[in-house]
């Protein structure tokens, strides 16, 4: 997308009280950030519990652990998005434990220009991004995780300031019954006020596909998302961990808007000493340029 489309749209935002996005910014929150082609329910590459607040909680394993992300565009998009998270366990037990997490990301887009009645720029650009606030509290029971977190998003387009909060929710559940599948179900950004932001639900679950002792394991399953107001995407993914190294893979197909597209995602990380060091990639839509990511996690045990 070239900024000059960039600047066409924060200009009808501005203007016209933003009839379909009340406070601006929300589009630049469906950027995978701190995802390395994982599916948003089942995310736990990351920590903190942004996509979904049950993925937060530690294992009696880990006490604490830290992340940071960020994630760019090409330079003709300008987008530019950049978290960081944390998580600390409270209490544990050898039947649950409970852990308070916080995540805060920030998105932005440079060089919106202003412009009147040709393409020739006017004055200074558009400021046009958001920073979002969470806080949450989650818990590990037996093979049950769910997660709680409190949301405060504050952006700007323009001239334009505005602000919201959300509360959002979400469980996992590592099996069902004797079955071996991960089931997951969680809330992005939901509001009673639905005019403040357009809210996410989201479903997945993933199973194993092969497995040899403890270094070698496939899975593989499916996720589906539906934005109000926007659309769904499905998103057909598989995981692999070997030894110290993992990788992600997967096709989304979004439908927005009564047009549908297909984008390949990919993420690979490496696990050593309680340290994550990641790397991603996902294809733009409708002929955009793809995003790319960088990751960095700390466990402490």
């Amino acid at each position: 997308m070239s900024r000059l489309a960039f600047a066409a749209l924060a200009s009808i935002v501005v203007s016209s009280a933003g009839a379909a996005q009340q406070v601006p910014g929300r589009d630049l929150l469906e950027f995978p950030i701190g995802l390395l082609a994982e599916p948003a329910p089942l995310s736990t590459q990351m920590g903190g519990g942004f996509w979904n607040p049950a993925t937060a909680a530690l294992g009696a394993d880990t006490v604490a652990r830290i992340g940071f992300a960020g994630l760019t565009t090409p330079q003709d998009q300008g987008v530019r998005l950049e978290m960081a998270s944390g998580a600390y366990r409270l209490r544990s037990s050898t039947s649950s434990s409970t852990t308070a997490s916080f995540s805060v990301v920030q998105a932005s887009v440079s060089d919106i220009v202003r412009t009147e009645t040709d393409p020739q720029s006017v004055g200074s650009e558009i400021p046009y991004g958001t920073t979002l606030l969470s806080a949450g509290i989650s818990q590990r029971r037996s093979f049950l995780e769910a997660g709680i977190d409190a949301r405060y998003r504050w952006a700007i387009a323009d001239e334009q300031h505005a602000q919201s909060f959300a509360l959002d929710g979400g469980i996992v559940a590592d099996r069902l019954g004797p079955i071996p599948v991960r089931v997951a179900l969680s809330t992005f950004l939901f509001t009673p006020n639905r005019s403040q932001d357009a809210a996410t639900y989201s479903a997945a679950a993933d199973l194993p596909l092969f497995r040899r002792d403890s270094t070698l394991a496939i899975r593989g399953g499916y996720s589906l998302s539906r934005t109000a107001g926007r659309g769904r995407e499905g998103y057909s993914f598989a995981s692999l961990r070997y030894a110290a190294l993992e990788a992600n893979g997967g096709v989304a197909e979004t439908n927005i808007y009564g047009g549908s597209d297909r984008r390949w995602r990919f993420g690979i990380g490496l696990h050593y000493a309680g340290y994550t060091v990641a790397i991603g990639r996902e294809d733009g839509a409708a002929g955009f340029g793809a995003s790319t990511q960088f990751l960095l996690t700390r466990a402490f045990r």
